[in-house]
């Protein structure tokens, strides 16, 4: 019987494929599955690209660097232990689905995504997260693919570029993309719900801070595109403030509350702590909480008073400093167990406000204001953003020394705390206030000024990364990047 059967299908098979071969025959939808997504869905692509911010915006290694924050127990990436990362997750992931997003909207069958909005909302936001993710990168590894980069299998090993290349790329890309906005609708985006106009201020607010990063190395393109940022409208006030709003799912919620539920490894540097504490300003109370009890070593530990509290920040860069948890400033509750207004800021107005500052000391013309007045407003930002009381923020205006080069840069890193890299950032091109390398380093001669290339970036593409390498004497973390001259 088994025999007989086989005979049969054996039969059948040859016949149908006999018939086949003379004709199509068209089955319709009979051997589609309906539960199979045949069209991308670029509102989640979108949103998947979205969700990779908090690495850039909540990482932790930007603040280590820049010294506002210290390590607890285990202490060596303080120490520059690690100074050499891999930046492939980046194109595989959130930079494929917003260059796919982007190719999709280009395509003839462009209209077969426009459930996720208008053609010109969908390409206008993907570009300037692009710009976003990628002026980061550079800022960390300076020269990185760009040019080349995200073609697929039509290139598997793009060059990398020089910064000054990216950077010029930018900024014609955020040019691109204001143009693209059209207030069309945007599915997918839980940053800004498709508002054209806070996408808008949110690219010219970039810009404005790219602007101000080539102001060493290429003052007139800095100057007019910082005064174009200005016209197309920038950040106004602390309610424009750019916040990633963390997601309630546990693998997108904020990542500092996730740190804090496995272990307390991070507090409020003692680098931090002293200044605010010698300045008598008031955001020592908002930076970082009280410690839960003052006693101990006081040749490891400085302890300060301020506002019937007592406050000490961990000592930075120490290999095993054996100190109790209890016994310094943890970072505040604000940041890791809410978030949703200390913690993972994009850009704020207080930076804002600096930036206006450092543009008048520089002596560029036709700007609102003096620097004198913006250095106040970003101060008085700064407080408030913290919730700083307003007599109390008074009070410290009172206090301050006039506007310079030095005291506004020293009041923009205070005003970036958490704001890792723009805070690292903006120390490397500023150079105050003058940090000391950490006191147990453990690679490098001064503090890291930029990353060095991971493994997997050498393995894949290998003549591109040596060709990157041999420009900045290997993978020298103390070798500045492009825009950082001084």
């Amino acid at each position: 019987m088994k025999t007989q059967i086989q005979k049969i299908i054996g039969l059948l098979t040859i016949s149908s494929l006999l018939f086949v071969s003379c004709e199509t025959v068209d089955f319709g939808d009979e051997n589609l599955n309906p539960n199979a997504v045949s069209t991308a869905n670029t509102g989640a692509l979108i949103t998947s690209a979205m969700r990779n911010l908090p690495g850039i915006v909540s990482t932790v290694n930007p603040l280590l660097l820049s010294q506002q924050v210290s390590e607890i127990t285990y202490n060596e990436d303080s120490c520059y232990e690690t100074v050499q990362w891999d930046f492939d997750s980046y194109y595989t992931g959130p930079l494929m689905d917003l260059q796919t997003v982007i190719n999709l909207n280009n395509s003839e069958n462009a209209s077969d995504y426009s459930s996720s909005g208008s053609v010109g909302m969908q390409k206008g936001v993907a570009h300037l997260l692009r710009v976003y993710m990628y002026q980061a990168m550079t800022n960390m590894w300076g020269a990185i693919p760009y040019s080349e980069a995200n073609q697929g299998v039509d290139n598997l090993k793009p060059a990398y570029d020089d910064q000054s290349a990216i950077y010029a790329g930018l900024m014609t890309e955020i040019d691109a993309a204001l143009g693209f906005l059209d207030g069309g609708g945007l599915a997918g985006d839980f940053m800004f719900n498709g508002d054209a106009a806070k996408w808008r201020q949110f690219g010219n607010t970039m810009k404005m801070v790219m602007a101000l990063r080539m102001a060493d190395v290429d003052p007139g393109t800095a100057q007019a595109k910082f005064k174009e940022a200005i016209a197309g409208g920038v950040l106004g006030s602390n309610a424009d403030n750019i916040h990633y709003p963390y997601l309630s799912a546990e693998t997108n919620d904020n990542p500092w509350q996730d740190r804090f539920q496995s272990r307390e490894d991070f507090a409020t540097s003692d680098v931090m702590v002293d200044h605010l504490f010698a300045m008598n300003d008031p955001r020592l109370a908002k930076y970082a909480e009280p410690v839960v009890s003052a006693t101990g070593d006081v040749s490891k530990i400085d302890y300060v008073e301020y506002g019937g509290e007592t406050y000490a920040g961990m000592p930075y860069g120490v290999l095993n400093p054996g100190i109790l948890q209890t016994r310094i400033s943890f970072l505040p509750s604000t940041v890791i167990y809410d978030g949703t207004t200390a913690g993972g800021m994009l850009y704020t107005y207080a930076q804002v406000c600096f930036s206006y500052a450092e543009a008048h000391l520089r002596g560029w013309s036709g700007l609102a204001g003096d620097a004198q007045t913006w250095y106040e407003l970003g101060i008085a930002a700064s407080h408030a953003q913290w919730g700083v009381s307003t007599a109390d923020a008074v009070a410290y205006l009172g206090t301050i020394a006039p506007v310079s080069m030095e005291t506004m840069a020293t009041e923009k890193w205070v005003a970036l705390y958490m704001q890792g890299h723009e805070a690292w950032s903006e120390w490397r091109r500023l150079d105050y206030p003058v940090l000391t390398r950490a006191t147990d380093a453990l690679t490098g001669t001064g503090i890291p000024v930029r990353y060095g290339y991971g493994a997997r970036s050498a393995s894949a593409n290998k003549a591109n990364h040596d060709a990157a390498v041999a420009k900045i004497s290997g993978y020298n973390q103390d070798a500045k990047v492009w825009w950082d001259t001084k």
